[in-house]
């Protein structure tokens, strides 16, 4: 079995830890109701309190008479096996292709991308995500940028790609209601000259 690379994160919740995994190791997002061997032992039990998967990430939330310092160890060690057996793991509500594909693309949104558009003055919003095909609508900056094409396939879509593998095309359509600005020259002649 391959061990999967992993690190704990605290959150804003004490009884919470967001431990960070590599993007497509589990073919699921959101609520748990049971996973592999030893981790789901706890969910079972009541010593894990609930657990949630991102598209990079496992949240788990202990129960609150239990404490990190204590269970930690043992939540990290079952953790890391139950890793090991994706198909295994199940959620709160089946899933489709298409949830996926739009959970992670939020993420990407959500992630060092979007700050780098959101940096620039400019927004991506999601308008749909089927067939392995994905669409953002691109507002702010972004409706006027010549770098637009450029942000969306360098840094979008190939952050995209590593989180859904299998996407078809990443498009993007600018705010309605807005039109790219005709080029604007600026004139350094004196008035009255």
């Amino acid at each position: 079995m391959t061990t999967v690379p992993m690190h704990p994160e605290p959150t804003t919740d004490p009884q919470t830890v967001r431990w960070v995994i590599p993007a497509g190791t589990l073919p699921l997002v959101g609520p748990i109701t049971d996973a592999p061997a030893d981790l789901g032992t706890m969910l079972r039990s009541g010593t894990v309190a609930a657990i949630e998967v991102e598209p990079q990430a496992v949240l788990v939330r202990l129960a609150p008479d239990h404490t990190w310092t204590t269970t930690g160890p043992r939540v990290r060690d079952a953790l890391g096996t139950a890793l090991g057996h994706p198909g295994q793991w199940r959620p709160a509500t089946a899933l489709t292709e298409d949830d996926l594909l739009h959970a992670a693309l939020q993420d990407v949104l959500n992630g060092p991308a979007g700050d780098y558009i959101r940096s620039h003055g400019g927004e991506a919003t999601i308008v749909s995500a089927h067939d392995r095909r994905a669409e953002v609508r691109l507002s702010g900056t972004c409706t006027h940028c010549p770098a637009a094409d450029f942000t969306l396939h360098s840094r979008l879509e190939s952050e995209l790609r590593k989180r859904f593998p299998t996407l078809l095309e990443l498009r993007a359509t600018e705010h309605p209601g807005r039109r790219r600005p005709g080029p604007m020259w600026l004139s350094l002649r004196r008035r009255g000259a």
